[in-house]
């Protein structure tokens, strides 16, 4: 059994827990770090788009999903990300345990890349998530048309994110880790309006 991972969050050193923002009524928005989390690219070889997902249907049991939607499956979860590329994500692997496995599942298949220490994933829920969201991206985020699994590419506050909505008022922003702390500076200075727990 491999020694799961135990990388220092490059936000260790920014985010503080507590309350803060507007202190009247209940929190409007609850932020937090993911993390460590296994995060691996995938990019399907020339029309080999269709038999990676076959083939990571086989291993995980979900394949990988249709543009700007999301799948899961065999304690992983797998975003759309462009044209024949999906972010695979999960928690509780050892280092680099998810990123051999599909390394070995797609092999001749698809390209696969370690992003784990790469990306910071950020979580925002609550009521108000999506009005914080809504301040930074031209995604729309609405119910309506940002469903439950929906997955997109956009920018906020000048930087790329891929954004997943992963419940009702739920949803994930993943960021090179070279831009995360001004991320999370933008991301509280937008929640504060509202009121907003950090755990």
């Amino acid at each position: 059994m491999l020694k799961l991972v135990e990388r220092a969050s490059p936000l260790a050193h920014v985010v503080r827990q507590g309350r803060f923002g507007a202190d009247r009524g209940a929190v409007g928005v609850s932020l937090s770090v993911r993390h460590p989390a296994s995060i691996v690219i995938i990019i399907a070889r020339k029309d080999k788009a269709e038999a990676a997902s076959k083939a990571i249907a086989a291993r995980f049991g979900a394949g990988l999903p249709a543009a700007g939607k999301s799948s899961a499956g065999g304690g992983a979860s797998f975003h759309w990300c462009g044209a024949d590329q999906w972010y695979a994500i999960a928690d509780g692997f050892g280092e680099g345990e998810l990123y051999r496995a599909l390394r070995e599942t797609l092999a001749g298949l698809a390209s696969v890349s370690d992003q784990s220490h790469g990306r910071v994933i950020m979580r925002v829920a609550g009521p108000k998530a999506r009005a914080v969201l809504a301040k930074g991206t031209p995604v729309d985020v609405h119910e309506s048309v940002f469903a439950t699994g929906s997955s997109a590419v956009t920018q906020m506050a000048h930087v790329g994110v891929h954004l997943v909505r992963t419940g009702d008022d739920a949803f994930e922003l993943s960021v090179f880790r070279g831009f995360s702390a001004n991320f999370w500076d933008w991301l509280t200075t937008m929640a504060e309006e509202f009121g907003y727990q950090v755990g």
